[in-house]
């Protein structure tokens, strides 16, 4: 069952783009054809969660990013985390709590051109993992307690659905 947890209106991202953002609690998976993004809340067994910086965005996330062509959704997730951050995830570990809605209000953005969902897992890890990141696109990877992590990325759009999901 799905849940609104918030309908937000013109929200600006760093390169200018703006969209209108559903953010949407849901433990079914949603629709692969609708998905061109997957993001993973990581937890790890001592209560702490893995966060990213990423330049392009200019802000503190958890890992993911965009899907590749041919690739699922959960096979984007796990690449996405073991790129950020050098964690090797089970696909088959990865539970779904939710989705980003994107509706394009501005004509460029990171998004289809007639928008789409960015696909929320939740997943357990060993958190004595140093965490390392391959890529430049993601930076500085690092495990926050619960109000670390809150402090470090509250103020973001996505946060409330981030928080159901703790």
């Amino acid at each position: 069952m799905s849940e609104l947890v918030a309908a937000l209106r013109d929200v600006g991202f760093a390169d200018g783009s703006v969209a209108h953002v559903d953010l949407v609690r849901d433990t079914e998976p949603a629709p692969e054809r609708d998905v061109f993004a997957a993001m993973v809340v990581v937890a790890s067994d001592d209560g702490r969660y893995a966060v990213v910086y990423s330049p392009r965005r200019q802000e503190w996330s958890v890992p993911g990013g965009w899907r590749e062509v041919g690739e699922t959704v959960r096979a984007c997730a796990v690449r996405e985390v073991c790129e950020e951050t050098g964690l090797r995830l089970d696909g088959g570990g990865l539970e779904p709590v939710g989705y980003e809605r994107f509706v394009p209000v501005s004509l460029h953005g990171r998004w289809p051109d007639d928008g789409g969902l960015m696909q929320l897992f939740r997943v357990e890890a060993p958190g004595g993992d140093e965490l390392v990141a391959a890529l430049d696109d993601a930076v500085d990877p690092c495990w926050l307690t619960a109000g670390q992590f809150r402090a470090r990325c509250g103020e973001r759009f996505w946060w409330p659905l981030v928080e159901a999901v703790l």
